[in-house]
């Protein structure tokens, strides 16, 4: 499309929402984000909105008339481990996109962010690399549901949608317990507060599998692309860094880069291991000036265990997306490095 581009991003105050609001914001694009209690201090407004709630759809979403493009990040709240609510994360868009049905009629794309448990590699063992034909995977998600909702209305409808499916996030924020960076790096300063050498809490198998991980700046760019490339009109589209490191080839540089002792293969579990060590944690963050945090809050140790879990490699192939236009990449050694980097120069890490 041509003219100005209006965005609505659903789930704006997220971890993904809000890096995809920010670049948006910072690309041109008039910005306005959803969430059920807005920050203070933005650079763009936000509507409060309870998307679960039809009625509150339709009450507050008013006055929306300019926007073009949805970027829906959002999901229903859930424990690490829970089972994450077909219904209720269906009815979340559902309610969303009846109300701009009616509040926005120039919208022209949908784009939605799920990843690639569609594929149903948390389950077990799975063909790689994975492709978007790759089928859908046993047990059930809630993207099945909102994929098929997206397909049927884009039938009628006068916009057209995409799906990105990205996996493990690379990000420099504090903000987002689940930042697998952020864990390595409190792990690692917890290892050598200890004396104790980089032990990589997970199996030999484990160790040596294969994995990809997703730069959030770089998925923020894909779904600009996906968004206003008539290319990807009605597509999904895997969204990762392009290379598949083993945690073997990872774990040396991450010993390294923290100065410690290269460990061995070693399955515990984190979140049993850190109980003890909250008044430890306190005592590093006063003595190196670090930002106050309690420990089992910045991080959620949980998703670290479920993270370096799995026996078997887990590859997405960027071979469509490079086929359609996007054939950015990003070294995933490299990019944990500069997250780290970023989190000591914000006092988050000593």
């Amino acid at each position: 499309m041509t003219g100005p581009r209006h965005a609505l991003v659903a789930g704006a105050t997220g971890l993904i929402g809000s890096r995809v609001a920010h670049h948006l914001a910072t690309s041109g694009w008039t910005v306005v984000g959803l969430c059920r209690r807005a920050p203070t201090g933005a650079s763009f407004p936000f509507v409060e909105v309870d998307l679960a709630s039809a009625s509150a759809c339709r009450s507050r979403l008013v006055g929306l008339d300019a926007v073009t493009h949805l970027f829906y990040c959002a999901r229903f709240d859930h424990p690490e481990g829970a089972f994450e609510s077909t219904e209720i994360n269906g009815e979340m868009l559902t309610n969303l996109l009846d109300a701009l049905a009616v509040q926005a009629p120039q919208l022209a794309h949908v784009n939605l962010v799920h990843g690639t448990k569609y594929y149903g590699h948390h389950l077990g063992p799975v063909p790689s690399p994975l492709t978007e034909d790759s089928p859908r995977g046993a047990g059930g998600t809630y993207y099945f549901a909102q994929e098929d909702l997206v397909r049927a209305r884009s039938r009628t409808a006068r916009w057209r949608f995409s799906i990105a499916r990205p996996h493990t996030f690379l990000d420099a924020g504090s903000d987002e317990p689940r930042s697998f960076a952020l864990l390595l790096a409190v792990y690692a300063t917890i290892m050598r507060e200890l004396g104790l050498p980089f032990d990589f809490p997970g199996t030999q198998r484990s160790y040596a599998a294969r994995t990809v991980f997703t730069s959030l700046p770089l998925l923020a760019r894909a779904v600009t692309w996906m968004a206003t490339d008539p290319r990807c009109a009605n597509q999904a589209y895997n969204v990762v860094n392009g290379d598949a490191p083993a945690w073997a080839e990872l774990w040396p540089r991450f010993a390294r880069y923290f100065d410690l002792p290269l460990g061995q293969p070693r399955p515990f579990d984190l979140a049993t291991f850190m109980a003890t060590k909250k008044p430890l944690w306190q005592s590093i963050v006063h003595r190196s000036g670090l930002i106050p945090a309690q420990l089992d809050e910045l991080v959620l140790w949980p998703y670290g265990n479920y993270v370096v879990r799995a026996e078997w490699d887990i590859v997405s192939a960027m071979t469509k997306a490079r086929r359609d236009g996007f054939a950015e990449s990003v070294d995933t050694a490299a990019a944990f490095e500069s997250v780290f980097d970023r989190l000591r120069a914000q006092s988050i890490v000593p």
